[in-house]
């Protein structure tokens, strides 16, 4: 039990660094290089605008950012992986939003807006990457492909495997 809690931690451990650090540069790096929002403010108005711009370009670098963490959740976090995904994201979100409730400069700004950008984001984090592990838990594991050699199953072939 306790074995298998640690390797449970360090896999989070793993896939939250990654997931953090990609989504901080990737983040950066798309609000620099991601097109004018102007379409979207003559759409749906300034504000809203702005928001349905900033959500979607952030959504998009989240759905990027978080690949090499499903990955790592999807095949080594196995049996356990959605569960995993769902603890990796709330510590991810978690930090990402800590630095704003601490900074002496920022506390003057936090307000409902705030919040709910953060709540969005946070959740946007959640799901993203139990989404994303979900579907590469679904990819076969190279002991499915073994075990139906040996079961007899139609991926088996004729059943003289090559191993």
């Amino acid at each position: 039990m306790q074995r298998s809690f640690v390797k449970q931690a360090l896999i989070v451990l793993a896939a939250g660094a990654i997931y953090f650090a990609l989504a901080y540069f990737l983040v950066g790096y798309a609000f620099g290089a991601a097109p004018g929002f102007a379409w979207a403010k003559e759409s749906f108005g300034p504000l809203a605008g702005t928001r349905i711009w900033s959500h979607s370009v952030h959504a998009v670098v989240l759905l990027i950012a978080a690949i090499p963490s499903a990955l790592v959740l999807g095949l080594l976090g196995r049996p356990d992986a959605l569960r995993l995904a769902v603890v990796t994201g709330v510590l991810v979100a978690v930090a990402s939003s800590l630095p704003s409730f601490l900074h002496p400069a920022v506390q003057p700004y936090l307000d409902t807006d705030f919040y709910v950008t953060t709540g969005i984001d946070g959740l946007k984090m959640v799901l993203v990457l139990v989404l994303l592990t979900w579907l590469f838990g679904k990819l076969p594991s190279n002991y499915a492909m073994q075990r139906s050699s040996r079961v007899g199953t139609p991926l088996a072939g004729s059943g003289r495997g090559a191993y």
